[in-house]
């Protein structure tokens, strides 16, 4: 099995037991020229950066984690949460892996 191939299956395992417990939320994804399709989101509300220097200034920010195997996340593509129907706006992803990515969201 390949490093990507593992990474995923771990992720699929956290993110089914993070849903189980109430922390990740199905939604659908939609690329600004697809489908929506399935997926599953965690979302972080308020989330604050701090850097190094001597007087740290954050503003707070809102953030998303998909899976790679789920969605290809692009800028412009819209996460609707299934349960409280929230649209998000990715609009600049913030890190990532062969298997999931984190992206600044807009509530739109």
């Amino acid at each position: 099995m390949s490093q990507k191939s593992t990474l995923q299956n771990m992720d699929a395992l956290m993110f089914a037991a993070f849903a189980g417990a109430g922390i990740a939320d199905a939604a659908t994804y939609q690329n600004p020229a697809g489908q929506p399709v399935p997926c599953t989101a965690l979302l972080d509300e308020g989330v604050q950066d701090y850097g190094d220097d001597d007087a740290p200034v954050s503003a707070p920010y809102d953030r998303v984690t998909l899976q790679l195997r789920e969605v290809e996340p692009r800028i412009g593509g819209i996460v609707r949460i299934n349960g409280t129907g929230a649209r998000l706006k990715l609009e600049k992803r913030l890190r990532g892996d062969a298997s999931s990515q984190q992206w600044v969201v807009l509530h739109v």
